[in-house]
């Protein structure tokens, strides 16, 4: 379908392309993690209302990335990604527009549309288009970008929303839009032929609920009380959706997900090792502007040129990691990536405000270090294990696992701060006291200790292919 781009000019411009694409998803993922406090003060609303903004665009983000992923990967990269950013970009405005919270998720949601046909292609665009000796780099590109971005958008959301409003957060998504289709237009080319699509409608429609359902459980279980009918109709609805669709899938000719993939027990443990370094993360960046706001009494700005720090680490790492683990292999750089976020989930465990700006600055150290090391050789090692022929397969699954990894995280956190601090979620957070919060924070500190060291279990039993791909370089 595509001819593979040799063209060293081409293939930087290619480059460029996917990191803007994942630079702009991430961005717009995290940007309104330091305005949320803001936002859910001027809404009158709590802290796990409030997230619903945040998981409003990953919900639609992660359960659309099966559709979109399998209509790409039949000769429409150009098309989806083009479509994607004017979709995005449509969003955006409606966000800036939005008077209530409401309309305010309602187009997150929207936006979550946009940013889920921008995801998939940007995986796809290392797989289909550059050499196969280049994907590690195409993929540290990537991955970079993404957490660079992912702690970048804080600051640059706690700038806009202190000196403008945080409607600007979503205001300066339109250019960048704009100027990104003409990019999509010129440089992704077209495919030579493009098959036939088989839409298996009702997987895609299958995957979407399971995983609204699973957020909606997570986030309402406390509020209303688990044994509340809806809170069980919600958790019914997840089990047969997921077990409906597995069963669907296996037996499809067509599946929107080839779930066979998952036969592979290294394929498998890198990829549930990358599920939960997203949990790890999204779940640090939804928490922590709490922290930072109602402990330290910070401004939006001062917030966001703090969590900075963990930026700039994360860029500088970012790429000399990639390029280290295409010669060394990516095992035990992403083992001692894991071994650094357990000692930096502890810090969060327990640090308290009497030590004033050094525990903030040394999990900034430390969080920057741990995804700066980790984000490219991880993501990469999903599609170095992936079984052979299932390379698409593979950097859809891996788009799948972060993403969901985000929304998954934000709600795990809002549901474990909740279950330690007794009535936080009726308590609107410009009310919350700082020592209700403090023991509901070091809580979420435990839990991603704990998640972390399953990640460092998993990335050490699972050896390196290294030798396989210099053999083909």
């Amino acid at each position: 379908m595509y001819r593979t781009v040799t063209d060293s000019s081409h293939l930087k411009k290619l480059l460029a392309v996917i990191a803007l694409a994942i630079f702009i998803d991430s961005l717009d993922g995290s940007i309104v993690n330091i305005a949320l406090p803001t936002i859910a003060e001027g809404f009158s609303v709590d802290m796990s209302t409030a997230a619903w903004v945040i998981m409003a665009y990953f919900l639609f983000l992660v359960g659309l990335i099966p559709l979109f992923g399998k209509i790409a990967d039949h000769g429409r990269l150009q098309e989806i990604f083009c479509a994607g950013f004017v979709v995005f970009t449509i969003g955006s405005v409606a966000c800036g527009l939005a008077p209530d919270l409401l309309m305010l998720v309602v187009s997150r949601a929207v936006q979550g549309v946009g940013a889920s046909m921008i995801a998939v292609v940007a995986p796809l665009l290392v797989v289909r288009l550059m050499p196969k000796r280049h994907w590690g780099m195409g993929m540290g590109m990537a991955a970079t970008a993404g957490a660079v971005a992912l702690v970048f958008g804080p600051v640059l959301g706690g700038i806009l929303t202190e000196y403008l409003s945080w409607h600007w957060c979503f205001f300066i998504n339109v250019p960048v839009g704009i100027a990104a289709v003409v990019l999509g237009l010129r440089i992704i080319p077209k495919a030579e032929r493009q098959p036939r699509i088989r839409f298996d409608l009702a997987g895609a429609v299958l995957i979407f609920t399971a995983m609204a359902s699973l957020i909606y459980l997570l986030e309402r279980g406390i509020p209303l009380g688990w044994m509340n009918p809806q809170v069980i109709f919600c958790g019914v609805v997840f089990a047969v959706s997921v077990v409906t669709f597995v069963v669907r899938e296996l037996r499809t000719p067509d599946p929107i997900l080839r779930i066979r993939v998952f036969r592979s027990v290294p394929f498998t443990f890198v990829v549930s090792s990358y599920f939960l370094i997203s949990i790890v993360y999204a779940g640090f960046l939804y928490i922590i502007p709490f922290y930072m706001s109602i402990v330290l009494g910070m401004s939006p700005a001062v917030s966001g040129l703090v969590l900075l720090i963990s930026s700039v680490i994360t860029a500088v790492m970012g790429l000399p990691s990639g390029a280290l683990s295409d010669k060394i292999g990516a095992r035990w750089l992403v083992t001692g990536a894991g071994v650094v976020r357990v000692l930096f989930c502890l810090v969060m465990a327990v640090m308290m405000p009497e030590s004033g700006l050094f525990w903030i600055i040394l999990l900034m150290v430390l969080s920057g270090l741990t995804f700066g090391i980790s984000g490219g050789p991880s993501s990469a090692r999903i599609i170095e294990h992936a079984p052979e022929g299932e390379g698409g397969t593979g950097s859809v699954v891996m788009m799948l696992a972060q993403y969901s990894g985000m929304v998954v995280g934000v709600a795990l956190y809002a549901l474990v701060f909740n279950l330690t601090v007794p009535g936080a979620a009726d308590i609107a957070v410009g009310l919350l006291e700082m020592e209700q919060f403090l023991p509901g924070f070091h809580m979420t500190g435990v839990f991603g200790a704990v998640a972390s060291a399953v990640v460092v279990i998993l990335s050490v039993v699972v050896k390196d292919k290294i030798a396989g791909i210099n053999a083909e370089k």
